[in-house]
């Protein structure tokens, strides 16, 4: 299948780094070859721009985060601490917009999804890998069409960057409302540019595992390992509620959420289990919390914690005046997973303070939509909304949070739209290393 060169790729000198705001899980196609567009010299965002935020000071982790932007325009930009936003890969009008940007471990290649606006419209979609410079800046983007696909992919890199995976096709979940499900889950290898498309799953998270070997599926039946050698799938054992999943960075471990109650439209419980990778030695790390929003339990790089998102929760209200974050009390929360814990065999929890940031005198409240880990584990990365006095959203915004209390840096800001529509099942591939 041919490409074409639809997206104009723009840079500008200093930093970026990427944390998404839209969309979700999707994977493959054929391939072609583009060059970016617009010259080095291009500007923008310029410093009226929107999409810019205020230059954040230095915080733990380094490195480009990147994100896209929500709206009639999806834009994928590049933010570092210190620096404004700068935009690396522009829509072309709202037909092929640009979202879930994730890197490679290696850092040099970016993932993410072309399609038109919103994943619901149908309209085609196409996988985009772009080959990055160390200083933040696309040199070339292959879009690849994906065939038979109507809605933007949301990629991400298994860790030996050999191939991508991805949820195809939306429905609601049989076990949970906090996360939507994907029909199908479609490998691609960036090598021979083949597709395996794995299908009747309901998967509502995908894990690659640390050898890249196996992609985890929390799916309808439980917890599905698809083999990359073999073409085959299995299903760990007593493994039916798992709604989201993280392995281990050693490859030795699984943190699974599991919903343990509720009704679908209601607000659901979970539960937080850690496992061995082939479903044995359980143990209960949380044992009852709710939340409404999240990625589910996100592994730190170095090994030691895990981060999710609990709280109170709330159910979904529709009445007229009501808002999405109405009764929410949703938050960040860590978890040590070392052997040495002395709250072992469940870990020491850790209630992140409530987000807020200081600017002209006055204080402003974050409430956290997703929460993943900075390359070092010292930060954590933070998509959410400013809570206004009327309890409503104010606006959206990408921020830095150090764990050790510091104060949090605002590195991206936008409508408050942003967050409340986003799936970003790839989230924890936005900061590169």
């Amino acid at each position: 299948m041919s490409g074409q060169c639809d997206i104009r790729a723009t840079w500008r000198g200093a930093g970026a780094r990427l944390a998404p705001v839209g969309v979700w899980l999707v994977l493959v196609g054929a391939n072609t070859g583009c060059l970016p567009t617009a010259s080095p010299g291009e500007d923008r965002p310029s410093d009226s721009d929107p999409t810019r935020g205020p230059g954040p000071t230095y915080v733990a982790g380094g490195g480009w985060v990147a994100y896209n932007t929500y709206g009639p325009e999806e834009e994928i930009y590049f933010v570092i601490a210190g620096s404004a936003p700068h935009l690396v890969l522009e829509a072309d009008g709202a037909s092929h917009g640009q979202v879930c940007p994730a890197f490679s471990l290696d850092g040099a290649r970016l993932a993410s999804g072309e399609g038109g606006y919103g994943q619901q419209l149908p309209q085609d979609g196409a996988l985009v890998i772009s080959e990055l410079t160390a200083d933040g800046e696309v040199s070339t983007s292959e879009v690849i069409p994906l065939d038979g696909l109507r809605q933007q992919p949301c990629p991400i890199w298994s860790p030996d960057g050999r191939w991508v995976a991805f949820g195809v096709g939306s429905g609601a979940s049989s076990h949970t409302w906090a996360y939507p499900a994907a029909l199908e889950v479609w490998a691609f290898s960036a090598e021979t540019r083949e597709v395996r498309r794995l299908r009747g799953l309901s998967a509502t998270d995908i894990e690659w595992s640390a050898d890249s070997s196996q992609l985890y599926m929390a799916a309808r039946n439980g917890i599905e390992v698809y083999s990359i050698a073999d073409d085959e799938t299995r299903t760990l054992d007593d493994s039916w509620g798992a709604v989201a999943l993280s392995a281990s960075p050693d490859g030795g471990s699984l943190a699974v959420e599991r919903r343990i109650d509720g009704r679908v439209g209601l607000t659901d419980h979970f539960e937080l289990l850690l496992m061995d990778a082939d479903g044995t030695d359980r143990r209960v790390l949380v044992e009852d919390y709710a939340h409404n929003r999240g990625i589910g339990p996100v592994w730190s790089p170095d090994g030691r914690r895990i981060v999710f998102q609990g709280g109170g929760g709330a159910p979904l209200v529709f009445s007229y005046g009501e808002t999405f974050t109405d009764g929410e009390k949703d938050e960040a929360i860590i978890v040590t997973v070392g052997d040495d814990d002395p709250l072992g065999p469940a870990g020491t929890q850790t209630v992140l303070a409530p987000i807020e940031t200081k600017e002209g005198g006055g204080t402003r409240h974050w409430l956290p939509a997703t929460v993943s880990w900075s390359p070092d584990s010292a930060a954590l990365r933070f998509v959410g909304w400013e809570l206004s006095e009327a309890g409503g959203p104010a606006s959206s915004a990408l921020l830095t949070v150090p764990v050790d209390g510091t104060a949090a840096s605002i590195l991206w800001e936008g409508p408050a739209a942003g967050p409340a529509t986003s799936i970003p099942q790839n989230d924890f591939q936005s900061w590169s290393r």
